[in-house]
This record gives structure tokens, sequence and C-alpha cells, in this order.
């Protein structure tokens, strides 16, 4: 579960600051794939209650991923930090700078 939860952190702040890194895609990958193809080759074995535990262990992590990104989202959101200075938007009835010097 800690290592779903880093890869849900380390990659919403991966996303928030627009860098990408291939640590993150490891970090998922770590933590989703065992337990999905464990559960694939437990149901053609025959071994329903092992493939159930790890379909419950990909899902716990699955929500550990997600809940950890919401949390940075969150977070930054309390710091006051913008998401991205592409997103922000000029106030109605006003117009960026930008917008001015082309008219």
């Amino acid at each position: 579960m800690a290592a779903a939860a880093l890869a849900g952190a380390a990659g919403m702040l991966s996303m928030i600051s627009h860098r990408s890194s291939a640590l993150v895609g490891v970090f998922i990958f770590v933590t989703t794939v065992p337990a999905a193809g464990y559960v694939a080759v437990a149901l053609v074995l025959g071994e329903y209650s092992k493939a159930a535990g790890s379909a419950m262990q990909l899902l716990l992590n699955l929500v550990g991923i997600v809940g950890a990104a919401a949390v940075v989202l969150v977070f930054y959101r309390l710091i006051g930090k913008p998401l991205s200075p592409a997103g922000r938007r000029p106030r109605s009835g006003r117009r960026s700078p930008a917008n001015r010097r082309a008219r």
C-alpha cells in the first residue's frame, strides 16, 4: 500500500509540475501489473480464492494511487499554488494583457 501511495503522489506531482519521469511509470507498474497478472494466472489454474485475494490487493493499490493523488491535489490547493499557469483564465469582463495587445 505504501508503494501505491508513493506512485499516486509521484504521478500527480509529475503532472502538476509538467515534468515527466520514467520512475512514475515504474511505480505504477510495480503496484498494478503483478497483482493483475496473478489474478489471471490464478483464474486459469482454478485457484479462485487466490485470484480473489490478488484482485483485492489490486483494488487496494488502485485506491491508494488515486487517494494519494487526490491528497496531493488538495494540498496544492490549500497552499495556494496554481495548478498550471496555462490553466488560469482572466476574470470575466477583463482582458489579459496579451489579449489587449492583440486587438
